[in-house]
């Protein structure tokens, strides 16, 4: 069932990894995780543009050595928009073709 809640505003600038850390910890507490281990259950895809997917990458490995699987942000996975997505695919494949010929 899909349900939307309100956050509020997290003050935190997200244009450093620091306050990308904390962003990503406020919303890590509406992942779905088990009560008794603490283990994630299922991951939620944090939308965002190229640059912001780029910031929540390197959060995600600045947390990585954590112990839990909460402090990694495990339950947070960076996805681009598809038109972003797209974008980015369209530049891979011509810097191939365009390498392949030379």
């Amino acid at each position: 069932m899909l349900v939307q809640t309100n956050i509020g505003i997290i003050d935190a600038n997200p244009s450093t990894t620091a306050g990308v850390i904390d962003i990503m910890a406020q919303l890590h507490r509406y992942v779905p995780q088990d009560s008794t281990t603490g283990h994630v259950l299922e991951t939620i895809a944090a939308h965002g543009d190229v640059g912001a997917v780029v910031r929540m990458v390197d959060a995600k490995r600045a947390r990585s050595c954590d112990v839990t699987s909460v402090h990694r942000l495990d339950g947070l996975e960076p996805v681009p928009p598809e038109f972003h997505h797209r974008g980015v695919m369209l530049q891979v494949s011509h810097l191939q073709f365009t390498n392949s010929i030379r």
